[in-house]
């Protein structure tokens, strides 16, 4: 179906209106502003001379590229000759990604009650005796010790959730 509404013909048609609109813009103006008023170098004077803004927090600027100004562009400046930053980089993407996960871990177990608006807890017997070994309780469990069921666990619990019933606490 798509490929019947997209043609070859309509993409170059696509391309062109583009091309055309970017070409004819009304902003001929490339790259950094020039300065207002340029200083007059005394004719004394030898070698280069080319005053011009500083646009790093310039909003009329499109891309103002000064190296060093943002925290991202002080970072990767030099990657290419700098070679001793490289382990900085992978130990902050090695920290970055174990963040995630071992946040991520957490959320997943019983013991984090992040909807308040129900009167019961998460670890609420009532609401875990279906399905309480077949939640998350440890990172890395190949054998699957920490997902059997127990019996006498499940006997016990029944019981105290009714002694509680019985004396008015549940």
């Amino acid at each position: 179906m798509l490929s019947k509404l997209i043609t070859r013909e309509s993409i170059l048609k696509n391309y062109l209106q583009h091309y055309i609109k970017r070409c004819a813009s009304t902003n001929p103006q490339t790259g950094r502003l020039k300065a207002a008023k340029q200083l007059v170098i005394p004719a004394s004077e030898q070698g280069f001379f080319n005053y011009e803004r500083n646009v790093s927090r310039d909003k009329n600027c499109p891309n103002p590229q000064v190296k060093g100004d943002t925290p991202y562009r002080f970072m990767v400046r030099r990657l290419g000759h700098a070679y001793e930053i490289y382990p900085l980089f992978f130990l902050f993407s090695a920290w970055f990604v174990c963040f995630v996960v071992v946040s991520w871990w957490s959320f997943q177990k019983i013991e984090v009650w992040v909807d308040r608006s129900q009167e019961t807890a998460p670890w609420s017997w009532n609401k875990i005796r279906s399905n309480y070994w077949k939640s998350k309780k440890v990172l890395f469990d190949p054998e699957g010790i920490m997902n059997k069921r127990l019996e006498i666990m499940e006997v016990l619990q029944d019981e105290m959730l009714e002694a509680a019933k019985k004396r008015g606490l549940k």
